[in-house]
């Protein structure tokens, strides 16, 4: 079965131990050609286009009819990632924290997803665009049909890595929208960090951040364990080469696997990630560092070590 992320409705009260994020709600990245991209992903996952306006194309799940992903024509790398709030009144608690620090928000709904009631827009300090959005409903729109499916695949968002010279700045930040830390590696000598997994709900992380040149590493899309399996047959099928996996992280405990879209943008494809609960406590990084990239023992090549999505 699916896993839905919000079978209960928030309160206000709930606010106070959940959070006022629920998760990541959806993904855009840039491509330099709209039909090609959206030919791609859909052969790849089955996505299915449910709307086309202004240069974007919003792909959405042909399980749930959610969309995860959304295409922007022009150039590479991250347009916005975008997450829940949720409800109207962690909304609007988001909102009045911004102000209070003082932070630039951009306000509307004209370039974000289909169904939403509002959004609000800023710019971190490694210079991206994070969203928050109020949306519509939290229940599933039910299943689309496309032109391919390879198989049933229920495709949800996941995360994204980021790359920065300044994690310790990045998290700070994050944490005025809600982010907590679940897993770190410090600087030997400093008050910063190494890396930080950082997550607004009851999973791992939503967000990951790594030391290196300001950019994006990846776009992460998870599918159910059963058919992460299937996807690699499909990639049998497509003849789709996959640029390292199929791999078992540490962080998450999840099936892992990388691959460049047409463009070079680096979409992660994982399994379902590991439930640590919402009071999970900060906790440093415990294992050598080949283990939490891969348990199973592989490293990753040289293409994933140097190249980004964006600098």
């Amino acid at each position: 079965m699916p896993r839905f992320e919000h079978p209960i409705k928030d309160t206000p009260a709930s606010l106070q131990w959940k959070g006022p994020l629920a998760g990541t709600d959806h993904t855009v990245i840039r491509v330099p050609d709209l039909d090609v991209g959206v030919a791609w992903y859909r052969r790849l996952l089955g996505l299915v286009e449910v709307e086309r306006s202004a240069g974007r194309a919003f792909l959405a799940s042909p399980v749930t009819g959610r969309i995860v992903l959304g295409l922007s024509e022009g150039g590479t790398g991250l347009d916005y990632v975008s997450f829940r709030a949720r409800n109207a009144e962690a909304f609007e608690a988001i909102a009045t924290k911004l102000d209070e620090a003082k932070t630039r928000t951009a306000l509307g709904v004209a370039t974000t997803r289909p169904g939403a009631l509002d959004a609000l827009r800023v710019t971190v300090p490694t210079g991206h665009a994070f969203e928050v959005i109020h949306p519509d409903a939290d229940a599933p729109a039910g299943p689309v049909e496309g032109e391919y499916r390879p198989g049933a695949l229920d495709v949800r968002t996941s995360h994204l890595q980021l790359r920065t010279t300044d994690v310790k700045a990045m998290t700070d930040f994050l944490g005025l929208l809600g982010f907590r830390s679940s897993t770190f590696v410090t600087l030997p000598g400093t008050e910063g960090y190494f890396i930080q997994f950082l997550r607004v709900n009851e999973y791992h992380h939503q967000v990951a951040i790594l030391t290196g040149q300001h950019g994006v590493h990846h776009v992460a899309l998870e599918v159910d364990e059963v058919d992460f399996w299937q996807l690699l047959d499909n990639l049998v099928v497509t003849k789709m080469a996959a640029e390292y996996g199929p791999i078992r992280h540490h962080e998450g405990n999840m099936l892992s696997m990388y691959l460049r879209d047409p463009f070079k943008n680096r979409i992660e494809i994982t399994s379902s990630m590991e439930m640590v609960g919402f009071d999970y406590p900060p906790t440093p990084a415990g294992h050598e560092p080949w283990y939490h990239m891969n348990m199973w023992g592989p490293q990753p090549p040289h293409t994933w070590e140097t190249e980004w999505m964006e600098s």
